[in-house]
């Protein structure tokens, strides 16, 4: 009994450690997307294609997120590539902004990624 209690025991803290991660992540992922909208609200014409710009941003975020979003494990912690993960977006979102025949508005989202420098402040 006192072997199968250990390893339940065990398999509980793995579980508590993964959804904290995950808890950990989540609230990077809001945050940074917040900060996104910040940054959109930089961008010239936002007073009036702001609910268009947040809707390309919303697109590709989850997406890019999870590309630059390492999860951490015992021997290493979790980290985010922030510039990585900024040019990414912008260039997915200027893309679109091209397919969409919106010429203008797609450099103003290339211009701003040519802007953005982010110093990192560690792991995530």
């Amino acid at each position: 009994m006192g072997k199968v209690a250990g390893i339940v025991i065990a398999i509980i803290i793995g579980i508590v450690m993964v959804s904290m991660d995950f808890s950990n992540m989540a609230e990077l992922s809001e945050h940074t997307r917040t900060n996104v909208s910040d940054l959109l609200r930089t961008l010239p014409d936002y007073e009036q294609a702001g609910p268009w710009y947040e809707g390309l941003a919303d697109q590709h975020h989850e997406s890019v997120f999870d590309t630059h979003h390492k999860m951490g494990s015992k021997r290493t912690a979790a980290s985010f590539d922030d510039m990585g993960y900024i040019h990414d977006l912008l260039d997915k979102m200027a893309a679109d902004a091209d397919r969409q025949n919106q010429k203008e508005r797609a450099g103003y989202i290339r211009e701003l990624r040519e802007s953005v420098y982010i110093e990192s402040d560690g792991p995530a």
